[in-house]
């Protein structure tokens, strides 16, 4: 499981190594925070008060899905561990499948959020805190656009419908047009 307290340092080798433990999910959860973070910056400098405490939300709810990711994944792994001669092993499998398609679903409506907010912040704001804001928003949209993939490789491993898929699709779709 992801350590979220761990330094830059330690996360990125936690990313980079062999081991499923900090994975997409996880990394576009915490991407999401940290355009959001960027964001409440922005809105602070800006004396935004009502933006930055949106952020600020929106930044602790990507925290928890990061967690949350991190938590769906172990059971993945928990049911990719069961025997191969287990006679409940796809079953378990396909469910943790859909339910790992959860986390990164919540995360493509959340990024889509934080895009759009950072557009009204970098249309407000002075060119000194402008290129913070659309660097926000593309962090933001990023996420999303990965985590719209997640849900759909998951769905479709867990034989699932792909609804929430097409879903998370529209939100990145959504969160890509506050780039400019």
């Amino acid at each position: 499981m992801t350590d979220l307290d761990a330094s830059v340092r330690e996360f990125l080798d936690e990313v980079a190594a062999p081991t499923p433990s900090a994975t997409g999910g996880v990394v576009g959860a915490v991407t999401t925070a940290a355009a959001a973070g960027l964001l409440a910056m922005c809105a602070r400098l800006r004396r935004d008060a009502s933006r930055a405490s949106r952020a600020e939300a929106l930044r602790q709810r990507a925290v928890e899905l990061a967690r949350a990711d991190s938590d769906a994944y172990q059971d993945v792994l928990a049911a990719q561990r069961r025997s191969a001669g287990d006679p409940g092993r796809a079953a378990a499998l396909a469910e943790a499948l859909a339910g790992a398609a959860g986390p990164p679903a919540r995360l493509a409506e959340l990024a889509a959020e934080v895009a759009a907010l950072a557009g009204e912040v970098a249309a407000e704001a002075a060119p000194a805190l402008r290129g913070d804001a659309l660097t926000a928003a593309a962090l933001a949209a990023g996420a999303a656009r990965g985590a719209a993939a997640l849900v759909r490789i998951d769905l479709a491993a867990a034989g699932a419908d792909l609804a929430p898929a097409d879903e998370a699709d529209a939100h990145a779709a959504g969160a890509a047009r506050h780039l400019s």
